[in-house]
């Protein structure tokens, strides 16, 4: 078989997962780079593929810019996910005898650093929503910003929320993560009222076929990732935080819901949706350290001395 020929079977085991559109993307365009790279040494069938093809690729994108330009290199988590996508394509290529030699488990994954977050302060929180208007739009921004921040919701799973899976009177609503998995979460009695100020003012206009998802754009659309991007976009420029981006309100919910004790980690896991209880558990050094500064900022050693 062709390398493209195995890329595309790959790509329909895929969609027979049931993997979104966005994991489709990702295994698509990581793999047409690889194959492309392939064909320039001349591989063009999958059984000529060998270990030194994939691990001169790792050493290629090791040390290739990053493809916004410029001359910084891609980082090591941005080599992990290329590897990770490359792996995963050799363990179908494998199972399904495309190649008899097990090439995916020879694969090792570069040690990615994982940076401290910083996480945002109250008065960010609140320099952040001061900048919403009362209009539909305005309300719908600070609707969703608060939200994310009061529920730590991924992007995709705000702007996908359907109207008749939220509970206003009991407090939660229903929503779909990774792995096309449903999960119920709490929702505050704050973030409520905001969500039901959007919601009244935008249904004066609204047609009923329009009621179908929460948060729609100016032509009565689901927001888009896209237009959640420009919106962070705008914020930084408005406020002057600089690393604002939507993932970042995430980490700001699972940080604080751990440093005020609002539940412990396996809550948070459940909550965030989370399929492996140690992707949660960075939040827990993560909590511990602004524990730590916040007691500090009270009893230092030096501001006890006269």
């Amino acid at each position: 078989m062709t390398l493209k020929q195995t890329v595309d079977s790959f790509i329909l085991e895929q969609r027979l997962k049931g993997n979104t559109d966005k994991t489709i993307l990702g295994y698509t365009s990581i793999l047409t780079r690889f194959t492309d790279w392939l064909a320039g040494k001349g591989v063009s069938l999958i059984s000529e593929l060998t270990l030194f093809q994939v691990q001169s690729y790792q050493l290629y994108i090791d040390s290739k810019p990053a493809e916004r330009g410029g001359n910084e290199k891609l980082t090591k988590r941005s080599v992990q996910t290329y590897m990770r996508h490359i792996k995963a394509f050799l363990t179908y290529c494998h199972s399904e005898e495309f190649i008899v030699i097990p090439l995916h488990k020879k694969i090792k994954l570069p040690k990615a650093e994982r940076p401290t977050i910083e996480i945002l302060t109250d008065d960010e929180i609140s320099t952040i929503l001061s900048t919403f208007t009362k209009s539909e739009t305005g309300l719908r921004n600070r609707a969703l910003i608060c939200l994310l921040l009061d529920c730590g919701l991924r992007l995709s799973e705000a702007t996908g929320i359907e109207t008749e899976n939220i509970n206003f009177e009991k407090g939660y609503m229903k929503v779909l993560g990774k792995g096309r998995k449903e999960r119920i979460i709490p929702v505050g009695l704050k973030v409520r009222r905001l969500m039901l100020a959007y919601v009244n003012k935008r249904r004066a206009a609204d047609a009923p076929e329009d009621d179908k998802y929460f948060f729609l754009n100016k032509y009565r659309k689901p927001v888009s990732d896209g237009c959640i991007g420009t919106l962070m976009g705008r914020l930084k420029k408005r406020t002057g935080i600089a690393r604002l981006h939507a993932h970042l309100f995430r980490h700001t919910f699972a940080t604080n819901f751990l440093v005020n004790g609002l539940g412990d980690v396996y809550e948070l896991s459940r909550i965030l949706g989370h399929s492996e209880m140690k992707v949660t558990e960075m939040y827990l050094q993560l909590a511990s350290y602004y524990t730590i500064i916040e007691k500090r900022r009270k009893l230092s050693y030096l501001d006890m001395q006269k």
